[in-house]
């Protein structure tokens, strides 16, 4: 039997409110530099969704410089991400393992949904931790020296 993700995650996370402001929830990420993605979460602490990279850069992309590139996005999409003002109007949808859960589903959910990182939840989605691509490499690695 596997490792279980709760043997290779991190205690350290970074959590922004979903009613933070856009730029409160980037200036705190990008104050941190702990982690790739921010869980944001409601007043009880519960995951509600994340705030990747791209989704940050998505919204400056478009706010602070009026310009979409590519296929991204549609018209309703660009008028969101005009309008929005807090971190739970960009966030993308929660992904997250739970601690019990085997490593080999957290780097399912990884490769599925393009993330390097997922949030670990307890039974009530409260963010405990965090499991990164590196801490997993850096395991198998280390189990390769023996």
């Amino acid at each position: 039997m596997g490792k279980q993700v709760r043997e290779l995650m991190k205690t350290v996370f970074d959590k922004v409110y979903e009613d933070e402001t856009i730029y409160e929830a980037v200036k705190k990420i990008a104050a941190s530099e702990k982690t790739t993605i921010a869980c944001v979460v409601d007043k009880e602490d519960r995951l509600k969704g994340l705030l990747t990279p791209r989704d940050i850069l998505e919204a400056l992309e478009v706010r602070d410089f009026g310009f979409v590139r590519g296929h991204f996005f549609a018209g309703p999409e660009v008028l969101h991400l005009l309008t929005s003002k807090y971190a739970k109007d960009i966030m993308s949808a929660p992904v997250s393992v739970h601690a019990n859960d085997g490593v080999e589903e957290a780097i399912n959910d990884m490769l599925d949904h393009g993330f390097y990182e997922l949030p670990v939840v307890s039974e009530g989605m409260k963010v405990i931790g965090a499991i990164s691509y590196f801490d997993i490499i850096i395991d198998v690695l280390e189990g390769h020296k023996a």
